[in-house]
C-alpha cells in the first residue's frame, strides 16, 4: 500500500495546487496549514514524505520536522521556501531534510522528487544534496544582491521604471523577498507623487531662472541636472519671447561683479562670473561643464550596463536561471 505525502503549506492557493497536481499524478495527499496539524497526522499514520514549508504559523517547517523525526526517525522530509538562505539550507540538512526547494518551482520537480523517494530509487546522501543547495542558494543570494543594488541605483536617479524591473526580477527568483516588495512600494509611490510637492518642513530649490531673475518663481525639480530639464531647454531657446529679451537685458545691465555664472549659482562650482550674458551655449566653460556632466552620466550607464552583462554572464554559466515555466 502506497503511503500518503505530508503537505504543511500555510498559504491556501499553493496548498491547494500542489495537492491537485500531486493527486492527478495518482500520489495520495493529505494537506495541512501548520506544523501542529501535521505533527497530529504524523501520529496517527505513517507518510511515505512530507513537504514542509519554511515559514508556517507557530512552528515553522524545520522546527516541525525535528519534532517529527523524534516520532519518526526514517521520515523523509523535503523543505520548500520562497525564503531561501545558506542558513536554512543548512539547518534543514542538519534536522534531516532530503531537499531543500525555493520557489516558485516547477510542480513536476516536486512530484519527481518524491516519486523517487517513494519509489526507493537510488540517491545521493542527504549531506551531498543539501551541499549542493548550499551553494546554489549562495548563489541566489548574490544574484538577489545585484539586482537589489541596481534598482536602488535606478531609483536614487528617479528612474522608478527600471527600478521597479529589477525588484521584481528579485521576486521572480524569490517570491518573498520582503526588501524587494519594499522597495517596489517605495518606487511606485514615488512615481505617482506630484513632481513638485514641497511640504513645510522642506526647503525648496529656486529654479536657476528664477536666481537669475528671468522668472518671477519656480521650484528646481531635477536637482540642477539642468541638462535634463525641459524648462530649461525651452528657455535656452526662447530668446524672441519679449519678456525673455527683456530679462536678459536687465541681466547685461547689471555690473560685472553681480552677473554670477549659473554653475555657481547652481552650486557646482564656488565662485565664477558669467562672460556671456548668460548665453551659455557660446561659453566654452559652459561646454567644459556640460561634457562633464555627460562624461559622468555615460559612466554611470556603463556600470550599470557592466554588472548587467557579468550577472547574465555569470547565470548561463550556471544553467539558465529563471524560467518561463510556472511554478509555486
Amino acid at each position: 500500500m502506497t503511503k500518503p505525502i505530508l503537505l504543511v503549506e500555510d498559504e491556501t492557493i499553493v496548498r491547494e495546487s500542489l495537492r491537485d497536481w500531486l493527486t492527478s499524478e495518482g500520489q495520495e495527499v493529505v494537506a495541512v496549514e501548520d506544523g501542529e496539524q501535521a505533527l497530529e497526522i504524523i501520529k496517527k499514520q505513517e507518510c511515505g514524505v512530507a513537504v514542509l514549508d519554511l515559514k508556517l504559523p507557530g512552528k515553522d517547517g524545520i522546527q516541525v520536522l525535528k519534532e517529527a523525526k523524534e516520532q519518526i526517525p526514517t521520515l523523509k522530509a523535503i523543505i520548500i521556501t520562497a525564503y531561501p538562505s545558506v542558513e536554512t539550507a543548512v539547518e534543514a540538512a542538519k534536522a534531516g531534510a532530503i531537499d531543500y526547494l525555493v520557489k516558485p518551482f516547477a510542480p513536476e520537480s516536486l512530484e519527481q522528487l518524491i516519486r523517487e523517494v517513494l519509489e526507493a530509487k537510488p540517491m545521493a546522501a542527504p549531506e551531498v544534496i543539501m551541499e549542493e543547495k548550499k551553494d546554489e542558494v549562495s548563489k541566489l543570494e548574490e544574484e538577489i544582491a545585484t539586482y537589489l543594488s541596481l534598482g536602488q541605483d535606478f531609483f536614487k536617479e528617479g528612474d522608478y521604471s527600471a527600478a521597479i524591473a529589477e525588484f521584481e526580477r528579485i521576486l521572480e527568483m524569490a517570491p518573498g523577498n520582503l526588501a524587494a516588495r519594499v522597495w517596489i512600494r517605495k518606487a511606485k509611490t514615488e512615481a505617482a507623487a506630484p513632481a513638485i510637492e514641497v511640504t513645510a518642513t522642506e526647503v525648496a530649490k529656486p529654479c536657476v531662472w528664477m536666481k537669475m531673475g528671468v522668472v518671477s518663481y519656480r521650484v528646481c525639480t531635477k536637482d540642477y541636472d539642468c541638462l535634463t530639464c525641459e524648462f530649461d531647454q525651452q528657455m535656452q531657446t526662447a530668446g524672441e519671447s519679449p519678456e525673455i529679451a527683456a530679462a536678459l537685458e536687465r541681466l547685461k545691465a547689471l555690473p560685472g561683479n553681480q552677473r554670477l555664472c549659473r554653475y555657481a549659482l547652481k552650486g557646482d562650482i564656488s565662485y565664477r562670473l558669467c562672460s556671456r550674458a548668460f548665453h551659455c551655449a557660446n561659453c566654452e566653460f559652459g561646454q567644459t561643464m556640460e561634457d562633464a556632466f555627460w562624461v559622468k552620466l555615460a559612466k554611470r550607464q556603463a556600470k550599470l550596463v557592466a554588472r548587467h552583462e557579468a550577472l547574465a554572464k555569470k547565470r548561463g554559466k550556471a544553467g539558465g536561471g529563471v524560467t518561463g515555466q510556472k511554478g509555486f
